[in-house]
Formats: C-alpha cells, structure tokens, sequence
C-alpha cells in the first residue's frame, strides 16, 4: 500500500467512517488533471462510490466553489472533503455521459436533448446567483477590461506573432460593453464540461476556471464554436439558438443581455481559446508536460484565428 492511498483511506475512514476503500483506478478526464474512481465501504456493510479529482494547485478555490453550489442546488457532485495536502478534491462519483458528440449523436439522449439547453442556462443562472463572498479564494476580474488585459498578458508572454489574435485583441477594446455587477462565473461552461443523463443535466464539472466577473462570459463561452462540436447550425452549446439561450437564461432568474453583448463574449471566447491553445502547445514543447495531447490541441491556434477574423467587422 502506497503512503498516498494510506492517506487517502485514513482521511475517508475519519471522513464518512470508511472501514475500507478499493485502489483508486483512473478515469478519463482532462488534459490537464487526474481523475480516479474508488469505492468506500462503510462500517454497516454500504458501498459509496467516489472520485478524486486531483486539481493541484487550484483545488481550495474549487472545493469552496463546488461546495457553494452544492448548498445552493446547482447541478453539481457533492464534494466531500479536500486533501490534506490540498491538492485534490474528493467527491461522490455520479453516472451519465460528458463526452459531447456522444450526446449530440446517442438515440438513448434524445430526450435530454430537447430541453438540455435550458437546462444549462437554469444552471447558468443559479452559479451567477452565488454571493461572491462564497468563494473568497477566486480571482477577481474587472469585467470585459480585465478580461482583456488577462488575455493580452498571456499572449504577449508567448513572444510569437499572432496578427489575427491581437487585431482581435485590439478590436475588443475598443468595443467593451458596460461593466455588470460581478457575479460568480464558471469560467469553463461549456458541452464536454457538463455530465447529462437520458433525463438531462446531471450535473456541473471541472470548476477550476472559476472566478468573480461578467456573467455574459460563461454564456459567450458556451456559444464558442469549438464547444458545437460541428453543430454549426446550433451556436448556442449545439443545442439551440443564442435567442434561445438568452430567453431561457433570463427566465431562469439571469440577468437581460443583448445579443450584441453575447456576441461581444462569444469572440472573447474566441480569442481565450487561442491563448489557451497556444499556452498548451508550449507547455507541450517546453517539455513542462510532455503530451500528445496538448500538442495536437496547440496546432488549433489557426481554427480559433480564423472564428476571430470571421467576427471581427
């Protein structure tokens, strides 16, 4: 027995009185965490089914947002308790699919895929609805300006030419919306991000973007074109239309936005998904990460170039 797995089973025995746990095996997760399933075996003979989600440095700011959605209903797996080396989050593990073009594709999800996108945006609304005061450990951004200034920070740290991201960069600024009081946004809300049964939403994953700011991030980041897996015709989430989006965002109790200011988000999207593409390939031919993954996601620069070219005016 590994001194990782003796801690892991003396935290869940003093946790949720664990008698035993299996070996944690690992899940298919992101590119840039471990996932692991395990099952804890209680004293009266009951097995509970749980996750370690091993986040590394942003698991504090995570377990407090998880745990804040949790107490307030928003569609998340219960996070039990964070490591005592802070680096990981355990939480109960729950079934249904994440893989989006399975969801888009699958008989078996047909019926989700009906009333999924409102779903979402119910769920939008909710995570929007958190006091920021909830997650004190968060980052705080200053709306669309600091955004921008975030994006424009990395990108300049690269030290490589990308004309179409910075005349992206460049036409943002000078089209900032007004500034929203800031709110809890996700910051990774997106198709791949959530977990959806044949009834629907599931639940919430992968918080480790969260932080205070714009709520109309979230929904420009759901209608990014990278997150519609092909649907093309289908920009919100590959579901609907944003009109769609927007109606059943503010039914659910979010604020009213314009479709000029999703717009406005969406090619913010844009330009974030290029920075982070090229943030992986780096890290990638660095040799921080090694990975084939995070190579053949860094030669998708020119597919977000190219989203930000066709909605520049």
């Amino acid at each position: 027995m590994t001194t990782e797995f003796a801690t892991l089973a003396g935290e869940a025995a003093e946790r949720i009185a664990a008698a035993t746990i299996s070996a944690p095996a690992p899940l298919a997760g992101g590119a840039s965490r471990a996932l692991y399933g395990f099952d804890a075996r209680l004293a009266g003979g009951a097995v509970t089914e749980l996750v370690l989600l091993v986040t590394k440095g942003t698991a504090p700011q995570e377990f407090e947002a998880l745990r804040a959605a949790w107490e307030a209903g928003v569609p998340v797996a219960e996070p039990l308790w964070l490591t005592a080396d802070r680096t990981s989050i355990v939480m109960r593990r729950l079934a249904g699919e994440a893989v989006a073009p399975r969801i888009y594709r699958q008989e078996r999800f047909a019926g989700a895929r009906a009333g999924l996108l409102g779903q979402l945006a119910g769920a939008l609304a909710a995570i929007h609805a958190l006091p920021p005061a909830a997650v004190p450990q968060a980052p705080r951004r200053d709306g669309a300006r600091g955004e921008l200034e975030d994006i424009a920070t990395e990108l300049w740290s690269y030290r490589d030419p990308h004309p179409a991201l910075e005349l992206g960069l460049r036409w943002l600024g000078r089209r900032l919306p007004p500034r929203r009081p800031p709110t809890v946004v996700h910051g990774d809300f997106r198709m791949g991000n959530v977990l959806v049964d044949e009834r629907g939403l599931v639940a919430v994953l992968d918080w480790e973007l969260v932080h205070v700011g714009d709520p109309v991030e979230d929904l420009g980041w759901l209608c990014g074109r990278a997150w519609r897996f092909g649907r093309e015709e289908q920009p919100a989430a590959g579901l609907g239309t944003r009109e769609e989006l927007l109606a059943a965002y503010r039914e659910a109790g979010g604020a009213e936005v314009s479709l000029e200011e999703l717009r406005f988000w969406e090619a913010v999207a844009a330009l974030r998904w290029g920075t982070h593409t090229l943030r992986q390939l780096h890290e990638h031919l660095s040799g921080q990460r090694p990975s084939l993954e995070l190579a053949a996601i860094g030669r998708r620069t020119a597919e977000a170039e190219w989203d930000l070219l066709a909605m520049v005016d």
